[in-house]
């Protein structure tokens, strides 16, 4: 191959233009106007020029790159062309229109593929002559930066569709992951419940924007906390796709718009691009950035008074080797800790001597790997005893946010739902796991893949969190995947074996 078509010189279009001419390529790129022809062309220069201030490129290489580009207003010239990429805004019929003018235009051994982040690859397909040679392949912005590509087969892509598409991706230096064509494939469909949950925390009120956003990165070790992210993506464009998803898996659960989303559109609250959105903004810098951590690796005094800790034998080796009094016996505890990732403190309290002196905590993951833990006092719980929880995770050198006792807490909470859709995605021949996790790792940069997460902090937590969280909350959207369930039965991991 050696010439390429893009249609479409928005930001997407001009990034996939530009990375294949990096890759050798000629690239002929397509919009209906010199107005957006001549800011998807500077868009790429631009993004050039940085690459020579760099020292990623020399001047002559950008010259050669920046020549095999050439713009036309001209469907029609991409005639001869055996390979083209429409990256025109995500909206249906302006799709269908594309697809079935180049279907007429291009030679009949041309493939063509959609961009589309959310739409049935399926149905652009359909109204071609060459539904095999049709499929999806969806890059990531920005298109320079991001690694991944996903290449989505519809209903009746061919293998060789599928082969060839890959091995663009891959000369364009992208990570390729052949998905199957279902709404939002696998990254916007496996990354819902990290602003949903999100949003549902928020909105019980367990936790505020930055407790949450806090908790995922030094819990976590998100790059981003969630309100960040919805404020990086925008708000508009984080319900839009919220929605879509949730209408094309016909009204499932999981996917169910939050209120607080159509709040923040309808108040023009939209994140960065608008000045303001869960945070404020000064153009692109955040003006009220949740803090990083402050005790991890800078641990605090040791507290006085005696502890006893429920749930986390590595919580408990890690006071004993700092040196905290403890005691085997609750009664006789002027603290009692309770990992409560599977029961609510208030829940864990009732069976214990006094609730009073019971403080719940986020031990999953287990406290050793966090640089912040949620610290969650039940309705009974004591004020004494929260300051006295707080301290003693100070201790240890770990930060902390006190949050109302909610199910799943914080951390728990977002890791296991991911972890579910995941799997939900894995049953349903979505894409292999290992496609899956590293679809997730290099598409929304997560510390680890879901279903690799879930192999770690063991099948069978996840499964209790799941079930906990329906139990308590009454609500369908926690519903366990049927193939956890049967991991957890057979005690094998996702990763290996019976998942694949």
């Amino acid at each position: 191959m050696k010439r390429i078509g893009v249609v479409g010189a928005g930001a997407m279009g001009s990034g996939i233009a530009q990375v294949g001419a990096q890759a050798g390529l000629e690239v002929l790129l397509y919009d209906v106007a010199d107005k957006p022809l001549e800011a998807g062309v500077a868009r790429i220069r631009a993004g050039l020029d940085r690459l020579v201030e760099r020292g990623k490129l020399s001047a002559e290489e950008r010259a050669a790159i920046d020549g095999r580009i050439s713009t036309t207003k001209t469907l029609g010239d991409f005639l001869d062309v055996e390979f083209i990429v429409e990256a025109a805004p995500e909206v249906m019929a302006l799709k269908k229109e594309i697809f079935q003018k180049l279907d007429h235009i291009c030679s009949r051994t041309a493939i063509l593929a959609t961009n589309t982040s959310s739409l049935s690859v399926t149905e652009i397909a359909e109204l071609t002559d060459r539904p095999d040679r049709v499929c999806g392949m969806h890059f990531f912005n920005p298109v320079p930066l991001m690694k991944l590509v996903e290449v989505v087969r519809g209903a009746q892509t061919s293998g060789e569709t599928a082969r060839r598409t890959t091995e663009l991706a891959s000369r364009l230096g992208k990570t390729a992951v052949q998905v199957k064509d279902t709404p939002g494939f696998v990254v916007n469909r496996v990354a819902r419940p990290f602003p949903g949950e999100a949003l549902r925390l928020l909105g019980d009120g367990v936790a505020s924007p930055r407790q949450i956003d806090r908790a995922a990165k030094l819990g976590a070790g998100f790059r981003m906390g969630p309100f960040e992210l919805m404020d990086l993506v925008g708000m508009d464009i984080n319900f839009a796709v919220n929605r879509s998803v949730f209408e094309q898996f016909f009204y499932e659960p999981r996917f169910r718009p939050h209120p607080l989303q159509a709040q923040m559109v309808k108040a023009n609250r939209l994140g960065r691009k608008t000045g303001a959105g869960w945070y404020r903004y000064d153009g692109d810098r955040l003006l009220d950035a949740p803090d990083g951590a402050v005790f991890y690796g800078n641990p605090g005094p040791l507290p006085t008074g005696t502890l006893h800790i429920v749930g986390d034998p590595t919580l408990l080796a890690l006071a004993r080797e700092a040196g905290l009094p403890l005691t085997d016996d609750p009664a006789a505890a002027d603290l009692v800790l309770v990992e409560a990732s599977r029961l609510t403190t208030t829940e864990a309290a009732a069976s214990l001597p006094d609730p009073a002196r019971v403080v719940g905590f986020g031990g999953i993951p287990g406290v050793v790997l966090r640089q912040l833990v949620e610290v969650a006092p039940g309705l009974q719980t004591a004020p004494e005893a929260t300051e006295h929880a707080v301290a003693v995770f100070h201790a240890l050198g770990r930060d902390t946010e006190v949050i109302q006792d909610g199910p799943g807490l914080i951390v728990p909470r977002l890791i296991a739902c991911l972890a579910n859709e995941a799997a939900f995605a894995l049953m349903e021949g979505v894409a292999s796991a290992s496609d899956i996790d590293t679809a997730m790792r290099l598409g929304v940069n997560y510390p680890r893949g879901p279903l690799e997460w879930a192999d770690e902090l063991g099948p069978a937590n996840v499964l209790g969190i799941l079930d906990h969280l329906q139990r308590f909350t009454g609500e369908d959207r926690y519903r366990p995947c049927p193939l956890l369930r049967k991991l957890v039965l057979a005690g094998s991991p996702f990763t290996g074996g019976a998942a694949r």
